[in-house]
Formats: C-alpha cells, structure tokens, sequence
C-alpha cells in the first residue's frame, strides 16, 4: 500500500514557483487530496483563518512553503512587515 495514498495535504504556497512542483510530485506519487489554500481565502498570518484552514482541509500532513514576498522594492520599503507577516506564517 502506498503510504501517500489515504492522506489530505494542505500545502501553502502550493501555487508559488516553488510550491507548484511539490505539489504536482504529491499528486504523481497518489496522494489522496491536496488542499491549496490561496490568500484571498485564507490569510495565514491570521490564526483564526489559519484554523478554519485546518478544519475545512482537515490534512494529515502540511508542507508550509508560503511566504510574502514582494521583491526588493517591497522588501526595502516595508522590511519589518515582510518579517513579522512571514514569521507569523510559520509560528500559527
């Protein structure tokens, strides 16, 4: 039995450059479900949203890949939001 084969995972960041090819090779290797949560629905940096996430997905596994970005513009005019909104992602 395939050990990917009765598991929902919710990768974020799933339609990033990166994220998008993890998620094509969860699918190949027959992963039941594969929830790709997008900002418009699900802001991460919010723990509320964060747990309506986890309770509409109800995943087995979560690869967290997401991340504000915005380019070095962005990053220099706004280096501290990038930072908190970022570490907030990964700390809910």
């Amino acid at each position: 039995m395939c050990f990917w084969a009765n598991k929902r995972v919710v990768v974020t960041g799933g339609a990033g450059f990166f994220g998008h090819f993890v998620v094509e090779r969860l699918i190949a290797a027959g992963v039941a479900e594969v929830t790709v949560p997008r900002s418009r629905d699900y802001d991460l940096v919010d723990r509320s949203a964060v747990q309506r996430l986890f309770a509409d997905a109800k995943p087995d596994l979560v690869f967290h890949l997401a991340a504000r970005v915005g380019g070095i513009g962005a990053n220099r005019a706004k280096p501290g939001l990038f930072l908190f909104e970022n570490a907030m992602m990964g700390l809910t």
